[in-house]
């Protein structure tokens, strides 16, 4: 019979362990488990407040909050803003010689667990106006800090000069650097997501539940990236006539814009009415369905001829003997200055022809396209 024999000091050692641990279990005693929760940072502390580059998911040598400040509640109907905090901040780039990426983040005290990031415009080199509304979004619909949405963006990382010489984002001498132009052509996204997302987590305790992307032009072009290189940094996106080809779109730019500069060649909101409802008349069946949208472009490129296009079936499109003669119909410099668009420069449907328009009529949003070019999109 094997017998083993433990020290009497040796079992007072484990008689105490052993009482601890039911303490512990009990619930008793201070070595009770604790359960430990970020609580959230005031507005005002989030100044100073650093996010390293280990935390940026590309390189960076990390970002400071440079300010950080409660906005009162402003504005009525549609643009109302509550309470909220304003962030801004810098990102550091690894080139010393390259610009920093400067951001802005806009945290509503009544917070609804989303969060929008603001795609820019042109070549940016300005902040997305955070507290506004965005590309497509209705006049009559609140705009996303209004309804609690955390909103951020940034300038992509170098600042346009604003000394009157050019329009800050038509200013391209940035790309004299190469972080600078990475950045511009992506890499600030990723960036700026990552640190605005650091802040959100500082701000609320907690990180956003759905994290979106809307942007058009350049801003499209950077929704397309955001979703299709960081797919798990967005629950989705809103890229609107996303421009790619920039030299082509500055050339159509320029070349349109000595078109419509013609004496009379440019119309009135009164007269692009009269040309979308012309449109509608002739193309919106054109997809077997009469649904206000024309979807069929290719057929109605082919078919609809401003110069014979009646409005209701009955009322010409084109001014009686092609003088301007009112604000129901187009004169022949106007017919040919839009014909422009359609059979000049590049082609039909380019990307290039889509930036120009200004608001078509009070039922379509700022961006809805040509009609007889590529078709008609309208937010009811």
């Amino acid at each position: 019979m094997n017998i083993i024999r433990i020290q009497a000091s040796t079992m007072s050692i484990i008689a105490a362990a052993i009482a601890g641990i039911g303490m512990a279990a009990c619930g008793g005693g201070d070595s009770a488990p604790q359960t430990f929760t970020q609580a959230p940072v005031a507005c005002a502390e989030l100044t100073g407040m650093t996010i390293p580059a280990a935390s940026i998911g590309l390189p960076t040598t990390g970002a400071v909050v440079t300010n950080a400040q409660v906005v009162p509640p402003s504005g009525t109907g549609a643009v109302t803003v509550g309470e909220y905090c304003k962030v801004e901040g810098e990102i550091n780039p690894v080139d010393q010689a390259a610009p920093k990426i400067k951001f802005q983040v806009g945290l509503p005290a009544n917070w609804n667990k989303k969060a929008l990031m603001y795609g820019g415009g042109g070549n940016n080199g300005t902040i997305p106006n955070i507290a506004g509304s965005y590309a497509t979004n209705i006049s009559t619909q609140p705009v996303p800090l209004g309804r609690g949405y955390a909103v951020f963006g940034s300038d992509s990382g170098h600042q346009g000069k604003n000394d009157g010489t050019i329009d800050p984002v038509r200013d391209a001498s940035f790309a004299v650097n190469d972080e600078a132009l990475r950045n511009f052509t992506g890499e600030a996204l990723k960036k700026t997501r990552d640190v605005a997302g650091a802040i959100i987590k500082a701000r609320y305790a907690t990180t956003p539940e759905k994290v979106y992307f809307v942007g058009g032009s350049t801003g499209g072009r950077e929704a397309l990236l955001s979703i299709s290189n960081w797919p798990q940094d967005f629950e989705g996106a809103i890229a609107v006539y996303p421009a790619w080809d920039s030299v082509a779109l500055n050339l159509a730019v320029g070349r349109l814009g000595q078109e419509f500069a013609k004496p009379g060649a440019y119309v009135s909101e009164q007269k692009r009415d009269a040309l979308y409802k012309a449109a509608i008349n002739a193309c919106d069946g054109l997809d077997g369905i009469a649904d206000g949208v024309i979807s069929n472009n290719a057929a109605c490129n082919a078919t609809f001829d401003p110069v014979t296009a009646t409005i209701d079936g009955t009322t010409p499109l084109r001014c009686a003997g092609g003088a301007d003669t009112g604000d129901n119909c187009l004169s022949d410099v106007q017919i040919s200055a839009r014909l422009v668009t359609r059979d000049g420069m590049f082609g039909a449907g380019t990307m290039a022809l889509r930036a120009l328009l200004l608001p078509l009529n009070q039922h379509c949003s700022w961006w809805a396209l040509e009609t007889w070019l590529l078709g008609i999109l309208c937010l009811q």
